[in-house]
This record gives C-alpha cells, sequence and structure tokens, in this order.
C-alpha cells in the first residue's frame, strides 16, 4: 500500500488513457452472432419479445415493457437503433454461411459480410442486451437490458453471448471494469452474473424505482485482472469438446 506525503493511504499509480468508446460491431461465435440493432430485425423483436402478444414474464426484471401496437413499437425500436448509449445488440442465431468464423468484431461499415446477417426467420432472434453506464474515461462499461427469449434463457447460447461481448470489452475496447447490476429479486440473474464469473459486490438499498416499485439492487463485477481466469473458464466450458451429440454438457460451468 502506498502512503502519501501526509502519511494517508492512497492507491496504486497507474498509466490510463482511457478504454475506447464502444461502436456498432458484429461479434461471431461458435452457435450466435452479437449484432447492432437495425430496421430489418423490427418484424422480428415485434413477434419475439416486444409486440402485445408476446411472453410479458421475460419483461419483470427490466425497464422495457411490451408494446400495445405496432406504431408504438416502430417509434421506440428506431430510438433504440439510434442510441449509442445504451448500445443495442441483438443476439441472433448464427447462420450456417461458412463466412461466419469465430473471429475479430466486424465494424457496421462492413456491408458485405452484415448483408448475410438478415433476418430471413423471426425465429432466429433469441434475445438482446446493450453495453451502458459507459465511462470510457475511467475504463468502466455496464452490461444491461438484457433480454432473452425462453428459447436462449439456460442455453449454451446465451452463456456464448455473454462471452463475446466481455471479450470485446476487455481485449477491442481496454475496459478495466465490467458492471452487471439487477434487481435483489432476479434470481436468475444473481445466479448469471456468479456463473460467469462477476464477483458481487454488494446492494444498493432502494435505488430504483420502476413499474411502480422500489428495487434494491445488486452490483458484480469483472476487473481486467481477472479476465483471464474468467476467459479460460468460459472458452473451456464452451469447447465442443465439453457438449455430447445431443447439445448437453458434460461439465458445469462451475467446474471447469
Amino acid at each position: 500500500m502506498r502512503i502519501n506525503e501526509f502519511g494517508q493511504p492512497i492507491g496504486d499509480a497507474i498509466s490510463f488513457a482511457g478504454a475506447r468508446v464502444p461502436e456498432p460491431v458484429m461479434l461471431t461465435g461458435k452457435t450466435v452472432l452479437a449484432v447492432p440493432l437495425d430496421e430489418n430485425q423490427g418484424d422480428a423483436f415485434y413477434e419475439r419479445i416486444f409486440g402485445p402478444k408476446c411472453d410479458e414474464s421475460i419483461m419483470t426484471y427490466t425497464t422495457h415493457e411490451l408494446y400495445p401496437d405496432r406504431a408504438a413499437f416502430d417509434s421506440g425500436f428506431a430510438a433504440m437503433i439510434e442510441s449509442r448509449e445504451p448500445l443495442f445488440f441483438a443476439i441472433l442465431r448464427k447462420p450456417s454461411a461458412p463466412d461466419f468464423g469465430v473471429g475479430q468484431p466486424v465494424s457496421e461499415k462492413d456491408a458485405d459480410l452484415r448483408e448475410h446477417v438478415k433476418l430471413h426467420d423471426s425465429s432466429d432472434l433469441l434475445g438482446m442486451y446493450a453495453l451502458h453506464r459507459i465511462r470510457s474515461d475511467m475504463g468502466s462499461v455496464e452490461m444491461g437490458h438484457v433480454i432473452y427469449t425462453r428459447e436462449l434463457q439456460r442455453s449454451r447460447q446465451a452463456t456464448e453471448a455473454q462471452y463475446l461481448m466481455a471479450r470485446h470489452v476487455f481485449e477491442d475496447l481496454g475496459y478495466r471494469r465490467y458492471e452487471w447490476k439487477c434487481d435483489s429479486l432476479n434470481a436468475p440473474s444473481r445466479s448469471a452474473a456468479l456463473r460467469l464469473g462477476f464477483k458481487a459486490e454488494g446492494r444498493f438499498r432502494n435505488d430504483m424505482v420502476y413499474k411502480g416499485r422500489t428495487r434494491d439492487t445488486d452490483w458484480f463485477s469483472i476487473l481486467d485482472s481477472e479476465w483471464p481466469t474468467v476467459k479460460e473458464r468460459l472458452e473451456t466450458w464452451l469447447d465442443d469438446a465439453n457438449f455430447d451429440q445431443d447439445g448437453r454438457q458434460k461439465r458445469r460451468l462451475q467446474d471447469c
């Protein structure tokens, strides 16, 4: 521990010029893609997530609501597409096209490759998430606005989608801290954070009022110094060798 000239303990000195501000990119995995929102996805989002006939239970712990009609949805979705804080991504089933390897992020400007991502079947939309509370000067960013369809919940694809974004945050953008926050009563979200390698930091009582109710918020984080270990566990679990021919895991992530 360092001590300053006044005899007070102070933090370690670091040289940090800031992280990169997240931009719309496509992240490719073995089973899923994370892509920026665009107009082409509107029908799928309305049919699978935000329309009035969708499963409202997946919205319980988010600030989002089902839209009453298509006009209201189109307006709200257009705002999400344009937003850069939060920066929203759709989680899609990965196409079988050979162009899609597992590799570096693909810029939104790479129209040739992104052309293949156009949704032809609404069922290929599995969920969404976003990067928000972006503090690039401090090297801190949060995973949020997580909405999974029933198909995506508790699946290999969900874990890979989170792995892709975490890797992007630490390795491509250079962040020092990656946050996860949730309603303290949202047990699945709490369990997911811990399973993925986030560490619990505490509870902010009476932190929010949303949907006419109070919310205590639980905080979790992964630090850049912790990422190599977390990454190794996630990659070991996600490896094809960890799944049988029916797609069932052989080892739990907690045991990797």
